[in-house]
C-alpha cells in the first residue's frame, strides 16, 4: 500500500472538535444530540435518529464561551450509522462562530 505523503485537505472550512448538546428540529419533531465537530459550513452530530440523507433541519447548540445557543437552517449530506454530516444552508458568519479564535485558544 501506497502512502500519499503530501495530503492536502479538501475542505472549504476546517473542522474544530466541539463537544455540546445539539437540539435538532425537523418536521415531526425534535431531539437531543450531541455535536462532534463544527465548520463554518456545517456541522458533524451524533444521534440514536433515523433521518435519511436530503432531510431539511434546524440544529440549536451553545458555542464555547458562549451564553446565547445558536440555530441554524441545514440539511442531512451524509450518514453514517449514527452519525450524520450536516450542510449549514445559511453560512454562518464567521466572527459569530469566531472559528479563528476559538481555534487559537483550544491550541
Amino acid at each position: 500500500m501506497l502512502l500519499k505523503r503530501s495530503f492536502h485537505p479538501t475542505r472549504r472550512s476546517p473542522r474544530q472538535w466541539l463537544n455540546t448538546s445539539v437540539r435538532v428540529f425537523t418536521g415531526p419533531g425534535d431531539f437531543d444530540a450531541l455535536g462532534v465537530n463544527l465548520s463554518d459550513g456545517g456541522m458533524c452530530l451524533f444521534t440514536i435518529a433515523n433521518l435519511p440523507v436530503g432531510t431539511p433541519l434546524e440544529v440549536e447548540f451553545l458555542l464555547p464561551r458562549s451564553a446565547e445557543p445558536v440555530r441554524y437552517l441545514g440539511k442531512i449530506r451524509h450518514r453514517a450509522l449514527y452519525l450524520y454530516g450536516i450542510e449549514f444552508l445559511e453560512q454562518p458568519q464567521v466572527a459569530q462562530f469566531g472559528m479563528e479564535q476559538r481555534a487559537s485558544n483550544l491550541s
